[in-house]
């Protein structure tokens, strides 16, 4: 798509990112996947590949932290009923005895303070802080996105599963799917050159590449893998996801879910939180990433580092854009990589509406 090719190479040129993978899911159920520009790493640069692996950031507390979550709701072995307390004892804040899973997956619980203002205490002092909170606000009366919440959900999720998210993931989605370059922990499997670099981090001192850029997921590394950020991955195995949420669980005649996460995520709008596009385990029908023309039933995730997926149901199709917008230092908006995220998501899927028009 010529559009496409010119919204990336203006991006590249006005140094939005020095180059990013692109993936599509097109309604045929065929997948597609483009590379454009380099990793620039120190003094080389390296051409993006479609085996590039990226730190997807937040996307992590989606895929696959959120939808893990509904996919044991489905199962019966958890509700959003469910008291967080049940599975985590320690669990203490004001309100203790009201918070539940679907706080976790709305993102509506009071924790108006940054993650990253936790990054210089340990894994356990973290956890403490965010388990004895004190909120203001009642849970589900507000919308407040953020880190804690998928810290909590993935912390439960181990306790539901007795074994690291890690692990919970590769047996559920990650094997089934054939997303084999999909975790955690890329450096235990890749090489260094394989993956996409970040940041050069003053707070670390490092240049990040291949370690978790979030810094509250940082600094929880000792504690292990955990559920707000962390995960690195590739677009084509991602577009696998993408593609068993549009199949409702199904993927190449394979059931990965049980029926009815597709309606699960697009049929829970919750208009009585003053945060636009939240839903269980994604964000839907956020506009600010996924354009004008999208369905009122798109879902999708973006990450901080400049990856984002975006699916459509309606038209049977996916969007996903990964690259190093933090690379080699974040900006003081993220305006820039909004804007280049809007304008794919556009021209991708108001070409699918013109063909089928």
């Amino acid at each position: 798509m010529k559009r496409i090719d010119s919204i990336i190479a203006t991006a590249i040129k006005d140094g939005v990112f020095p180059g990013c993978v692109l993936g599509f899911v097109l309604p045929n159920g065929s997948r597609q996947v483009q590379a454009y520009g380099f990793d620039e790493f120190e003094s080389s640069a390296q051409p993006m590949t479609e085996k590039t692996l990226f730190d997807v950031a937040s996307v992590t507390k989606s895929i696959p932290v959120g939808t893990l979550a509904l996919k044991r709701i489905l199962e019966g072995h958890l509700s959003l009923e469910t008291l967080v307390c049940e599975l985590i004892p320690e669990f203490a804040p004001s309100f203790r005895n009201e918070v539940r899973v679907w706080h976790l997956l709305t993102h509506s619980l009071d924790y108006r303070f940054p993650m990253s203002s936790l990054k210089d205490l340990p894994p356990a002092q973290i956890l403490e802080r965010i388990f004895t909170h004190k909120f203001e606000a009642r849970p589900g009366s507000l919308f407040n996105y953020g880190n804690a919440s998928s810290l909590i959900l993935g912390v439960l999720l181990e306790r539901l599963e007795g074994r690291s998210l890690h692990q919970v993931a590769v047996s559920e989605f990650f094997e089934p799917l054939g997303m084999s370059d999909s975790g955690w922990f890329p450096l235990e499997s890749h090489r260094l050159e394989q993956i996409a670099p970040t940041e050069v981090c003053p707070w670390r001192g490092q240049t990040m590449r291949g370690v978790v850029h979030d810094e509250s997921a940082f600094a929880m590394r000792a504690y292990g893998p955990v559920g707000s950020a962390g995960l690195f991955s590739t677009v084509p195995d991602v577009l696998r996801f993408a593609q068993m949420m549009l199949g409702d669980g199904m993927f190449d005649e394979q059931r990965i879910m049980p029926a009815g996460v597709l309606s699960m995520v697009t049929e829970n709008r919750l208009e009585h939180l003053a945060g636009q596009g939240t839903a269980l385990g994604w964000e839907l029908e956020n506009r600010r990433f996924m354009g004008s023309v999208v369905s009122p039933r798109s879902f999708g995730k973006t990450g901080f580092t400049g990856t984002s997926i975006v699916c459509d149901p309606d038209r049977n199709a996916a969007l996903v854009l990964f690259s190093n917008f933090t690379w080699p230092k974040r900006e003081a908006s993220v305006d820039r990589i909004y804007q280049v995220r809007r304008h794919l998501a556009d021209a991708f899927f108001g070409a699918l509406e013109r063909v089928t028009a």
